[in-house]
């Protein structure tokens, strides 16, 4: 087990992308960097590929009432083109590439889909759980599972933007041995602080890493209420002597311009802080009176 693992988190800024290779291309660019940079993993933001709904022709002339049947014509045919991306850009630049999840039809509803892939060709998924009432409306349902896995022996959950509010699932992942939390994510303004406030509440609870990769931007659909997309790259820690970061600001790129945060993770601090700090959240837990609680 390592007692540092180095990651890259994107500010990805919103494209039009004709089609998958356009795509490609800019993820390349942030891959190669990150790979430059000595980091393990780059970290993608939720719905990185809306760029590609610009690919259809409609899509400039697209309103509400047209968003759902955009995104099915236009996406869920590129969803097995798209993975092999991700797989192969991981593969080219021996990085992992997480997040950047895809909308997708299976099964008659739409799912958001975050995706895991390993140098070694391997291709995981994790499905948000929570979808907001925005993609309820579109018929996108919840995942029905959480998947932690591991980069280098180091145990990392993903939470898709809307799912770090919700802070069980933190909490069954911690239980699952993670030490880092992945949150992808796409905001408008009061979005970003609620994922922003939540994702440092999570790592107070559960002395974790939680890091955010936003999505920015105009993507310029619906023509009646287009999406806008505000954020910043950041990574929260806990608030404690190990750490001596008052306000659980682990690292911060600048809002609402791409860029990527190369991070140094300080996994032997982090233990250090479950162990010996002035605050110990997890040692500290009375799971036998929260259960009584319940009853």
């Amino acid at each position: 087990m390592t007692d540092t693992l180095k990651i890259s988190v994107a500010t990805l800024a919103i494209r039009r992308y004709p089609d998958v290779g356009a795509f490609r291309a800019h993820i390349e660019a942030l891959a190669g960097e990150a790979a430059a940079e000595g980091s393990r993993l780059l970290l993608l933001p939720e719905l990185a590929c809306l760029g590609l709904l610009w690919g259809d022709p409609e899509a400039g002339a697209t309103t509400v009432p047209g968003v759902a049947g955009l995104y099915r014509r236009r996406l869920t045919p590129l969803l097995g083109a798209y993975t092999d991306c991700l797989r192969e850009v991981a593969r080219r630049h021996r990085i992992a590439i997480a997040g950047a999840s895809f909308w997708h039809e299976e099964k008659g509803h739409g799912l958001n889909s975050a995706y895991i892939a390993l140098p070694d060709g391997t291709l995981l998924r994790q499905d948000k759980l929570h979808p907001t009432r925005p993609e309820q409306a579109i018929d996108t349902v919840g995942g029905e599972t959480l998947t932690p896995f591991e980069i280098e022996g180091v145990r990392i959950g993903l939470a898709i933007c809307y799912d770090v509010q919700f802070p069980e699932l933190t909490r069954h992942l911690v239980a699952e041995g993670i030490e880092v939390l992945l949150v992808p994510s796409l905001t408008t303004e009061r979005g970003y602080w609620r994922v922003r406030h939540s994702a440092q509440a999570r790592a107070v609870e559960n002395q974790i890493y939680v890091c955010v990769s936003p999505i920015v931007g105009d993507l310029g659909i619906p023509t009646d209420h287009p999406v806008v997309c505000v954020g910043c790259a950041y990574v929260a820690c806990p608030i404690d002597n190990r750490f001596a970061i008052a306000d659980g600001t682990y690292a911060e790129a600048a809002k609402n311009t791409e860029s990527l945060l190369h991070v140094d993770l300080d996994l032997a601090r982090l233990r250090l802080s479950r162990t010996k700090s002035e605050i110990r959240q997890l040692a500290d837990r009375r799971p036998e009176l929260y259960a009584r609680l319940k009853r």
